[in-house]
């Protein structure tokens, strides 16, 4: 990697942080040139303006997440287990997030749904993924016959995703992860009583 594009990585990393962290209104280029220590010529050498910083540090982040998930993930062969571990993927972003600020696909979502049309749609598909992907899960286990025929998996999945968010924001703002440790024991709960067979 040339010097270029060091600076070019760290400007996005840096900028993920204040990004995740003040939300996309909140962080000005004053910030960002504070956290990077360059002046404004220096970051758009690389950036044409905030918004392509914006969008460069949520798609660093959003990368970050995929990492964990697949790291989690590759661990287990069954949909059950893979759903165990999606679920404690995200127990994982309360006690050590993958960037600063908590989870950047919900706090892009929640910030950018009005200012920030291009941000909105990759944090929309972001979420969408994980929904999708909790899907196929389910319906997987159903044919592997880990799972109930009559397991609904559009429901569950989006369940499943928005118990896990909205305990992750709770312990964010109370700042521990005791809402998401209850929430994760309840989906697991719920996933053994309802969807496995």
């Amino acid at each position: 990697m040339n010097k270029g594009e060091e600076t070019r990585e760290m400007i996005i990393k840096r900028s993920a942080e204040l990004f995740n962290t003040l939300g996309y209104n909140g962080c000005s280029l004053n910030e960002i040139m504070e956290a990077t220590q360059l002046k404004k010529g220096g970051i758009y050498n690389h950036f044409k303006n905030k918004d392509d910083i914006a969008l460069a540090a949520f798609e660093y982040s959003y990368s970050e997440v995929l990492k964990r998930f697949k790291h989690y993930l590759s661990k287990e062969s069954t949909s059950y287990n893979k759903i165990l571990a999606i679920i404690e993927v995200f127990y994982s972003f309360g006690a050590n997030p993958v960037v600063s600020g908590g989870c950047p696909i919900f706090n892009t979502a929640i910030d950018a749904t009005d200012v920030h049309p291009e941000l909105r749609k990759r944090a929309q598909d972001g979420i969408n993924t994980l929904v999708k992907y909790v899907e196929i899960k389910i319906e997987e286990g159903k044919i592997e016959g880990e799972f109930r025929n009559s397991a609904k998996a559009p429901e569950f999945a989006l369940l499943l995703v928005s118990t896990l968010e909205g305990a992750l924001m709770i312990s964010r703002v109370n700042d521990n992860t005791k809402a998401l440790r209850t929430a994760a024991d309840l989906m697991k709960t719920y996933l053994k009583q309802n969807i496995l067979k």
